[in-house]
């Protein structure tokens, strides 16, 4: 399949990081999605941090961002007047009011063109010039292997099966060396050489690289290509939405939109030029008519919103509904004629926005630009959520080594959420340093606070189109639960009893996986409220569990990064009170892969989601030792025939009343 979401072959998930994401992201599925943490990305700095807006380029950018985990993409769209289009270049392509003849676009390898420059008032055009009979299928050709890399395909780590189907199947993208053929393989049977005046280069071979484009307009510094716009993105994420779709690990994703107008063209530095009300967008040409023609199937629309909300009763938490948001995270209240119950200020969990009805994607507006205040933002209400809906932009303070000192959501005396409101918290603040462990760690630290990071610079000078691994260590880094190379079983094939979870104080409260037969203290949350814990007064092995905590408090896992600072400071208040607390600082979790392997869940004895019942026979399970089970038989057995000795003794004892009327059991005979 031809698509335009090719992610380099190093944004691959495998191994822990895998199943690390997708136990945080299953752990999280009832939590309401404007209180779950996911990180996100300024495109701006990130893709085009050189100025280069052109299709190709900006298609590979974020093919890696979504393989990576990014989850909010921010983008800066610009209103083009002189072409009455919505572009990425931030300047207009035309200063007549007319579209401009057309601009190639793509992996255009610079040997296959020559340049010619004419001089305007201000800007200076480079344009290709390529015979358009020899020209137009390379391009075409060149453009569709350049958007073909290595990706393997739907992920089923350790054989799990899906959790939704789909009636449309993914088809796997070609591998990066059929890539290279294909690329090889166009050029050489294109004709040899193009001819530009007297000037002749001979054609040559893509590299597997994007190549920038040679053929868009160069203007005071930026190269720009005609058709980057909207679509650019869009057909990403529509292609990505389907190669995922019957991928485990799939997430949802926010597409925020910055309304801006572009600069003219005769002035690229002009930031502050008006918009003519006559030339704004019309229908037809409105943000949500360019997203519903590409994403319709995929969107969950502020008219699906309003209408869930009106009465819970026949939408979230509807009968059939198995695994609802939880009601804990929204203010609930009868309807005025009793007949069921709403919400002002609730939204779906992803097991129900993703899992039940397969919806990928929210459209909002972010900022608009001053000139941008005319547009008509009403013909866009039903389809894109208007600026703010979903977005709480949280002014934070963070130290030199990315610790936040002010900002944060987490207060030890609060602990209820309209206090502790992390509702669509997000924060750009994270410092610009040149280790990316530094960066990595205050993304961590907003999460813990409840807030959404956004990178809006490129991790050490590099975008994300050619330096996919750097970005995908800042994922991996800024995870809030598992610790590095955790959950570890994940690397063994051995069976053992190593299937159950732990936190662990001595390394930060990160999560660790432990033997399920040791005996640890209990994490317990109180039922009404999602971010009061407390820990159980005994030790016990794993299987405990449910019998573990006091009446109103269950055995529990945080779900969300606010939540697990909430619990790890439980851990912290329990430990300061203990005079004689001997063992290493640990405590039990509510999630194990005992059923599956890799696949871990929350409970003592819940099944995993994924598999089929056809691999009941191969589930792990954990065995008490042989040697130590014997042991336990023997001692079972001595003790019963003791107490049945001591009985038949004390059926023949004298019996004397003492001082006092109470009986006195004289020594054996």
């Amino acid at each position: 399949m031809d698509s335009s979401y090719s992610p380099d072959p190093s944004t691959d998930e495998s191994g822990t990081l895998y199943t690390a994401l997708l136990s945080q992201r299953d752990l999280a599925s009832r939590i309401p999605i404007n209180h779950v943490t996911a990180p996100g990305v300024d495109l701006t700095p990130v893709c085009f941090s050189d100025h280069r807006y052109e299709d190709a380029a900006a298609q590979q950018c974020l093919s890696n961002l979504l393989a990576v985990g990014f989850h909010r993409i921010i983008v800066d769209l610009y209103w083009d007047q002189s072409r009455q289009t919505w572009s990425l270049c931030p300047v207009e392509l035309d200063n007549q009011g007319n579209a401009t003849s057309p601009i190639r676009t793509g992996a255009f390898p610079s040997s296959l063109s020559t340049s010619s420059s004419s001089t305007s008032p201000s800007a200076t055009l480079t344009r290709a010039r390529v015979s358009e009979d020899t020209a137009a299928p390379i391009v075409r050709d060149v453009l569709h292997s350049s958007l073909i890399s290595a990706n393997e395909g739907v992920h089923h780590s350790g054989g799990l099966q899906v959790r939704q189907t789909s009636e449309v199947a993914s088809e796997s993208i070609a591998a990066s060396g059929t890539s290279a053929a294909l690329t090889s393989a166009t050029l050489a049977a294109a004709p040899s050489s193009t001819t530009n005046g007297d000037s002749t280069a001979a054609a040559s071979q893509s590299s597997s690289a994007v190549q920038p484009s040679q053929s868009g307009l160069q203007i005071d510094g930026y190269s720009c290509t005609d058709t980057i716009g909207i679509s650019t993105l869009t057909d990403v994420l529509a292609a990505y939405f389907e190669v995922t779709e019957n991928d485990l690990n799939a997430t949802f994703k926010y597409l925020e939109f910055n309304v801006r107008l572009a600069a003219p063209l005769n002035d690229p530095t002009d930031t502050t030029s008006s918009a003519d009300p006559e030339r704004l967008p019309a229908s037809g040409n409105y943000i949500s008519d360019l997203i519903n023609s590409t994403l319709s199937r995929y969107l969950y629309t502020p008219a699906a919103l309003r209408s869930e909300r009106a009465n819970l009763n026949q939408s979230w938490f509807a009968g059939n509904i198995d695994n609802p948001p939880a009601a804990e995270y929204m203010t609930i209240l009868p309807l005025d004629n009793a007949s069921g119950v709403y919400t002002q200020n609730g939204w779906p969990s992803e097991s129900i926005i993703m899992f039940l009805r397969a919806l990928r994607v929210i459209a909002s507006i972010g900022t608009v630009d001053p000139q941008m205040q005319q547009y008509d933002f009403e013909a866009d209400a039903e389809t894109v959520f208007s600026p703010g809906f979903i977005s709480n932009d949280i002014d934070t303070t963070l130290s030199s080594n990315g610790t936040v000192i002010a900002g944060c959501l987490y207060q030890s005396s609060n602990i209820t959420v309209p206090i502790a409101n992390s509702s669509w918290a997000i924060s750009s603040n994270l410092p610009n340093n040149t280790i990316i462990n530094t960066t990595s760690s205050a993304a961590l630290d907003l999460s813990s606070c409840g807030i959404s990071p956004i990178l809006d610079m490129p991790l050490l000078g590099n975008s994300a189109t050619n330096n996919a691994t750097t970005y995908r260590a800042f994922i991996r880094n800024s995870l809030w639960g598992w610790d590095t190379d955790e959950p570890s079983d994940s690397l063994s094939t051995a069976t053992t009893n190593r299937h159950c979870a732990v936190s662990n104080l001595a390394n930060n409260g990160l999560w660790e996986v432990v033997d399920c037969t040791n005996e640890n203290r209990f994490l317990c949350r109180r039922d009404d409220s999602p971010y009061t814990f407390s820990i159980s007064d005994a030790k016990n092995r794993y299987y405990q569990g449910y019998e573990a905590c006091d009446q109103g408090y269950t055995f529990a896992v945080p779900r969300t990064a606010l939540e697990n600072r909430y619990a790890v400071a439980a851990m912290w208040d329990f430990l300061s009170r203990q005079t004689d607390y001997d063992n290493a600082p640990v405590f039990w979790l509510s999630i194990n892969d005992i059923d599956t392997k890799d696949c871990w869940v929350s409970g003592v004895d819940e099944i995993c989601p994924y598999r089929s019942d056809d691999r009941d026979t191969n589930k792990p399970t954990v065995v008490i030792p042989t040697v130590a089970g014997v042991i336990v038989f023997l001692l079972a057995i001595l003790t019963i025939m003791v107490k049945c000795a001591a009985n038949r003794q004390n059926t023949r004892r004298r019996r004397k009343r003492g001082e006092g009327g109470w009986d006195y059991e004289g020594v054996p005979l």
